[in-house]
């Protein structure tokens, strides 16, 4: 019997594996965005008016830390977004309006500040309903509490709790 050379088949195969890792790193946010907090509205809807007309739903409720030129807090802005219902029928017709100036937000320290208008309408039609943006300034060293409406002589309030 004769041999043919050499085979391939008697040489080891090669066997290296390379293992190749790719580390991602994330560098942290440059942007000089103020510090903010959100929050949990309970109960999150308020009936108001004689006749229950009023329905408002607090869609969002947000806070923007406000800082001076040397980093000391100055206070906050809260944005309290909502939605208004007019349960009203088209027969009955009424007509109510909430007010961001009639409403008060109370502070964890006692006090009690107005609201402003910021977008949108609080006096939707009969069946219907309308959006609107309130914010509220509040001053150094507080948070909010809870979210007093008032309409026709009706007041009803919403408790906030920081998430």
């Amino acid at each position: 019997m004769a041999s043919c050379g050499s085979s391939q088949k008697d040489k080891p195969a090669d066997t290296t594996i390379t293992k190749t890792e790719t580390v991602v790193t994330v560098p942290e946010k440059q942007e000089n965005a103020p510090a903010g907090s959100s929050f949990s509205i309970t109960p999150d809807s308020a009936v108001l008016g004689k006749s229950k007309e009023a329905l408002v739903k607090v869609t969002e409720a947000t806070a923007v830390e406000l800082q001076d030129a040397d980093g000391k807090s100055t206070g906050a802005e809260l944005t309290v977004k909502l939605q208004v219902t007019n349960k009203s029928t088209l027969d009955a017709k009424k007509y109510f309006s909430v007010s961001a100036a009639d409403a008060r937000l109370e502070l964890d320290n006692g006090t009690a500040v107005p609201g402003n208008k910021e977008s949108g309408n609080t006096e939707p039609e009969p069946e219907a309903s309308s959006e609107a943006v309130w914010k509220f300034s509040l001053p150094a060293g507080t948070s909010p509490k809870k979210l007093n409406f008032f309409v026709d002589g009706t007041r009803v309030s919403v408790g906030l709790t920081k998430k």
